[in-house]
């Protein structure tokens, strides 16, 4: 009998581990839990232009709003081609009015004056040469002296014609090819002037995004070049839950497909739904240890977009049951 109760004590315990064993198995197949973490998109802010960083106006954590002003560069070079291109504006401008106005009245006046004078000394060289015709015929002065009057003549008669066609050129104005030509220089100008002034905005950091400053990358005093990222924020109400999940625990997840999650960080079960799955690059493939009947299965990646309105924050972890 005392061997009968010894065999009993020993089955007992031995069915009881074999018990636990079992179902501490079962509940781990049926709870497959997988933890998760909270990440956000990330937007990193740069210059089109290089230049000293002069000031930050921002800490790291700062909450920022579309618009807001982050930094502050200084380019002297900058400023130097502004100007430069403002001045070639207003010479162009100038330039362009002048030939659509045409010349001023005082101008106008003196050319005037000039075609009047010249007029005069033609009349007066044309009335001696007619005079010198008459002499000449009845032979009262050499030829010489004819042919001296009618050089004259004829160079008061050209310069007469050159003011003549002065002065009508000033009354007319310029010719509208020359008035467009004008234009388009100003215009020119007016673009270059223009596009320097947009770079010279450029030197403004502006915030993109509503968000969270993440991280400050350049100190002040720092000289960043164009391109060069100055600050990160992340976007505003854009955090996500992202898994990685070999092939075989997916179970059938899918697109669109609604779970929920336990946050630690906030004590509470919030619910998700999967918008991103794609396998990894074949460093993430897990490898069986034994090949007799088993093959290589890969690493998923797993995008969860939060439905209910959980305050997450970037770095929590959720734990998933799938």
């Amino acid at each position: 009998m005392k061997q009968i109760n010894a065999k009993y004590l020993l089955i007992i315990p031995l069915l009881i581990l074999i018990t636990a064993f079992v179902y501490m198995a079962n509940s781990d197949e049926s709870k497959n839990i997988t933890v998760g973490f909270i990440e956000s998109t990330t937007i990193d802010v740069s210059s089109k232009i290089p230049g000293r960083l002069e000031n930050i106006l921002i800490q790291k954590g700062s909450p920022v709003k579309k618009g807001d002003t982050l930094a502050i560069l200084e380019s002297k070079e900058m400023l130097a081609k502004v100007e430069q291109a403002r001045g070639a504006k207003e010479a162009a401008y100038n330039k362009y009015m002048m030939a659509l106005n045409g010349a001023r009245i005082e101008e106008k006046k003196a050319v005037e004056q000039l075609y009047l004078q010249a007029k005069e000394q033609y009349l007066f060289a044309e009335k001696t040469w007619n005079r010198f015709q008459n002499l000449y015929e009845e032979k009262a002065v050499s030829l010489h002296e004819k042919d001296e009057v009618e050089f004259k003549y004829n160079a008061a008669k050209s310069q007469m014609e050159a003011a003549k066609a002065k002065l009508d050129m000033v009354n007319n104005g310029a010719r509208e090819e020359e008035k467009a030509a004008a234009k388009a220089l100003f215009h020119q100008a007016e673009n270059a002037f223009n596009e320097a002034s947009a770079y010279l905005q450029e030197l403004t950091i502006i915030s993109p995004v509503n968000g969270i400053v993440s991280n400050i990358i350049a100190d002040e005093g720092e000289i960043v070049n164009s391109g060069y990222p100055i600050i990160s924020i992340q976007k505003e109400n854009e955090s996500y839950a992202i898994l990685q999940i070999r092939e075989d625990r997916l179970n059938g997840l899918n697109l669109e497909d609604k779970v929920k999650g336990f946050l630690p960080a906030l004590g509470k079960i919030s619910e998700f739904k999967v918008s991103y799955i794609s396998p990894l690059a074949d460093f993430a493939t897990w490898k069986p240890t034994n090949q007799k009947g088993e093959f290589d299965l890969k690493t998923f990646e797993i995008h969860l977009v939060q439905l209910s309105n959980d305050n997450i924050k970037p770095g929590m972890t959720v734990q998933f049951e799938l």
